[in-house]
């Protein structure tokens, strides 16, 4: 059976599919062609982990990557909630559920329009939401502690990831590229990445609180409005 290979992280697939399960790109090259992504498609697969986690939420609560993308009840650019005073867009929602579609798509070939696909696809649409809530509180709090973080950690742990995975600034700069984002993007996320490993840390180092319970004290006291069904 003839095979495809991802253009991004290397990894093969039927040639029958349109998409990489590995990491949602779509699989166009075919064998014996000469990727032109250098680097970037040997070292693609384990900066896209690194990417899942830093994108998709934070605190060990990371969501399956299947989903779909659900008729959208509200405007994209409207707030869906707002946690501790800050807003959660239409938009946050949708470009994680355009990830996802392209990976659980392809690993399960669901037929989204079907009833069963809208439940799926409802159902992984609120865990999104609720991740996204998750991650907010964990920020807003953050800032309430007066955590900060130096620009400097910031650049040293995006170095740190280029050296590992032996890329230069133009291969790192065409990945991004191909997963819609910039640098500044990946700085923000790495830091709430920080923000969120420092306020954890703030609870069970400093206050010597267990990590569930810091966790449910911050949970508890954020006050959350969800403003679509």
């Amino acid at each position: 059976m003839e095979e495809t290979k991802s253009p991004d992280c290397g990894a093969a697939t039927d040639n029958s599919v349109t998409a990489c399960g590995e990491c949602g790109k779509e699989a166009t090259e075919k064998p014996g062609q000469i990727s032109t992504t250098g680097k970037v498609r040997q070292g693609g697969k384990r900066i896209y982990a690194i990417l899942v986690v830093l994108l998709v939420t934070v605190g060990g609560l990371a969501l399956l990557l299947s989903t779909g993308v659900l008729p959208n009840p509200f405007k994209i650019s409207d707030a869906v909630a707002i946690v501790n005073g800050e807003r959660i867009s239409g938009q946050e929602v949708e470009k994680k559920l355009e990830v996802y579609k392209k990976i659980y798509g392809q690993s399960n070939r669901t037929d989204f329009s079907s009833p069963e696909g809208m439940k799926i696809i409802e159902n992984m649409k609120r865990q999104i939401l609720d991740a996204l809530i998750q991650e907010k509180i964990l920020i807003t709090e953050a800032k309430k502690e007066k955590i900060a973080v130096d620009p400097q950690e910031i650049n040293d742990r995006i170095t740190t990831i280029k050296k590992a995975m032996n890329l230069t600034d133009k291969d790192f700069e065409l990945f991004l590229k191909n997963h819609a984002m910039d640098i500044n993007d990946f700085k923000k996320r790495v830091e709430k990445e920080f923000l969120i490993t420092k306020l954890i840390a703030k609870g069970t180092e400093e206050k010597r609180i267990a990590k569930d319970v810091w966790m449910k004290e911050l949970n508890d006291r954020a006050k959350i409005e969800i403003l679509t069904k």
